[in-house]
């Protein structure tokens, strides 16, 4: 598995501020990047919000149960579509989880990645246990 490659194909996604964690095992690559959101996307966040909220604009129910879950969905979306390519392209696994939007910085979404052999059972979960972050 060849961990330059990885994130190369990630930056060709134009995704931003890609942080190489250390991870015990060499065969591993776990990074945390940042998913930015353009003018287009949050202005369609706006709109979807306004439609379907009937609480003022930038209300706490029009941000949480409608705002920032359309700008989560579509960096999950995204994200996801992305690293599917990566693990078609280089015939590795992946898996990756975002954290929660919050409304005081929703330009951006957070994620956490970790690549790894096809022959290895790995799990984010045990991941993120062995990682300090």
């Amino acid at each position: 598995m060849n961990k330059d490659n990885i994130l190369k194909k990630l930056e060709e996604y134009n995704i931003n501020d890609i942080n190489i964690i250390d991870y015990k095992e060499k065969d591993v690559l776990v990074v945390s990047f940042y998913y930015d959101f353009d003018d287009d996307v949050i202005n369609a966040a706006k709109s979807y919000a306004n439609d379907e909220s009937e609480d003022e604009e930038e209300g706490d129910i029009w941000y949480e149960e409608f705002f920032i879950p359309y700008l989560n969905d579509y960096a999950i979306d995204e994200v996801g579509q992305y690293i599917e390519e990566i693990m078609e392209e280089l015939d590795i696994e992946a898996q990756f989880v975002s954290y929660e939007i919050e409304k005081e910085n929703y330009d951006y979404s957070e994620f956490l990645a970790v690549f790894f052999p096809k022959n290895k059972t790995i799990t984010i979960e045990e991941v993120i246990e062995n990682i300090e972050i």
